[in-house]
């Protein structure tokens, strides 16, 4: 359940709006026993629709973090441990840049992404959870 919320918190910073039912999966483990699929189909939709195709919290669909926190107790999650998830995950997409020029991203590509990644929207969310 923790694992499903910071992909929920992760899909709201990068602009993911195309986090639907089939982009989540279960796998069986050596041991017989049920795990979450690595990630796959993660991607700013560069659409700025400030809502995702999945329920975020009480406010449905509102692509936002207090939404994300106002339901975290339904992924097992106290408050404090909703906030440190965030913060976490907060932290792993600033630095998206750095990850993305260590990987062989163009400077161009960087670029245009940086224009939906950091667009104010997502940055004023993320940014009370990095220090």
């Amino acid at each position: 359940m923790r694992e499903l919320f910071r992909r929920m918190v992760f899909n709201i910073l990068i602009d993911n709006t195309d986090d639907h039912e089939k982009n989540h999966a279960l796998v069986v483990t050596d041991a017989q026993q049920y795990a979450l699929s690595p990630a796959y189909d993660v991607l700013p939709a560069g659409q700025a629709l400030g809502f995702q195709q999945m329920r975020v919290g009480e406010d449905e669909t509102d692509s936002t973090l207090s939404n994300a926190l106002s339901m975290s107790r339904l992924f097992s999650l106290e408050k404090d441990e909703a906030v440190k998830q965030i913060r976490t995950v907060a932290r792993a997409v600033d630095g998206w840049r750095a990850h993305f020029r260590s990987c062989g991203v163009t400077s161009g590509d960087i670029e245009l992404l940086a224009e939906q990644i950091d667009r104010s929207f997502l940055k004023d969310q993320r940014n009370p959870y990095l220090g």
